[in-house]
């Protein structure tokens, strides 16, 4: 099975070999590299075009800057693989890593989307996180969950892989300039809306990097920016939802059953299973009755976890 490593590059040429690298030093053989550079204006070309002579395996696209979601969208048209995984230039995957997802797949059959712990790397210190405790953890589908509580299941981009089937349902995705950072958001927000089966692997397989030109970790966040970014998200989910038909009509009692149903799949754990008792806590289409009554049944799939402190 032809695994597709999308890199996607901007202005990062100290970094983007190594990211290559990690890539082609992999177990797993059957990959294909598409390298997307996206009109940066340092030597990133020659040295794509570099690794690119050197390795048949390396497609380059080089295109004007569109910022990262039209990376991607240029990136999965040109991939031919049946899994697409997604890296930053600027982190590094463990030798492994395509191997164990590639795995998992093959286990799991349902598996549409996972991702994995990783190792922040700042130079001199390293940290690694962990959401879940499960060394594999199956999340079941998220997408009504996602959708009344804008619930962000996922890990940043180079941790996430996505099977070609899924990926084919939602791209390319429109919305490309309100996306040009932070576009992993759209890949693990739509996974869920589209109804994919997430997957999480525990092992920290890829090596997160932390730098001053980071856009995920080591900068404040700008509450001008977040309310951006949740107008972005909010016109993202209305376009899911004309796309995907249960959300136009799931409302009332009809919503109370479809959570109950949906929490019920895969192997949630007690942090991410409480998320859906507070769904209903403050929706007044339902009634105290039926929330009542969901809460218990909630409580009742919680009942033979562990105590929560103990999945945090």
């Amino acid at each position: 099975m032809l695994a597709s490593v999308l890199i996607n590059n901007y202005n990062y040429a100290k970094f983007v070999e190594d990211a290559v690298v990690s890539v082609l030093n992999q177990t797993y053989s059957q990959i294909e590299i598409i390298l997307v550079d996206d009109g940066s204006t340092d030597n990133s070309r020659q040295c794509i075009e570099k690794l690119a002579a050197n390795h048949s395996c390396i497609t380059p696209i080089f295109k004007p800057n569109g910022g990262q979601l039209s990376a991607f969208n240029a990136g999965v048209k040109r991939a031919q693989g049946e899994v697409l995984f997604f890296l930053d230039a600027d982190d590094l995957y463990h030798e492994d890593y395509i191997e164990n997802i590639m795995a998992l797949y093959n286990q799991h059959p349902a598996c549409d989307f996972t991702f994995c712990a990783l190792e922040r790397c700042d130079g001199a210190n390293q940290k690694v996180i962990q959401p879940f405790p499960e060394r594999v953890t199956d999340l079941g589908y998220t997408g009504l969950i996602t959708y009344t509580c804008r619930l962000w299941i996922g890990e940043p981009t180079s941790t996430l892989s996505i099977r070609r089937s899924l990926a084919d349902r939602f791209f390319p995705i429109p919305f490309e300039q309100d996306w040009r950072i932070r576009a992993d958001d759209c890949l693990i927000y739509l996974a869920s809306l589209y109804n994919g089966r997430k997957f999480y692997l525990k092992d920290p397989l890829v090596y997160y990097r932390v730098h001053g030109n980071n856009q995920f970790f080591g900068r404040k966040k700008d509450r001008t920016n977040e309310h951006f970014h949740d107008l972005c998200r909010a016109k993202l989910f209305a376009h899911a939802s004309e796309q995907v038909k249960q959300y136009r009509y799931i409302r009332g009692h009809h919503l109370y059953k479809a959570l109950l149903g949906e929490a019920a799949t895969g192997s949630k754990n007690h942090r991410l299973l409480k998320k859906y008792r507070l769904a209903l806590k403050n929706n007044r289409e339902i009634s105290l009755w039926s929330r009542w009554k969901y809460r218990r049944k909630i409580a009742k799939i919680l009942k033979p976890l562990p105590a929560s402190k103990n999945t945090q």
